[in-house]
């Protein structure tokens, strides 16, 4: 069996982020409470990589995978910790 290309990989990543980190949640929501760590700007920093990755025509090199997956999983430790995630 072929191993899926980057831009297949990419896509694969960013369907699994989005199931997993709500991307739309409100400001309001975001800063209350104790913060440990900015969840706020941890999701807007993710977000804006999807969003690149979904609209660019480059091809993703494997160190583009890592990256957007250690912000992946950066900011939904950070979600976690400040209880905005199940």
């Amino acid at each position: 069996m072929p191993k899926p290309n980057t831009q297949i990989a990419m896509q694969s990543l960013i369907s699994q982020i989005k199931a997993t980190i709500p991307l739309n949640l409100a400001e309001a929501q975001l800063c209350q409470g104790q913060c440990l760590g900015c969840s706020k700007k941890m999701l807007e920093m993710l977000d804006a990589e999807i969003s690149y990755w979904q609209y660019s025509d480059a091809i993703p090199s494997l160190k583009d995978l890592k990256n957007l997956e250690k912000i992946g999983q950066r900011t939904y430790k950070i979600l976690k910790r400040n209880q905005l995630l199940p």
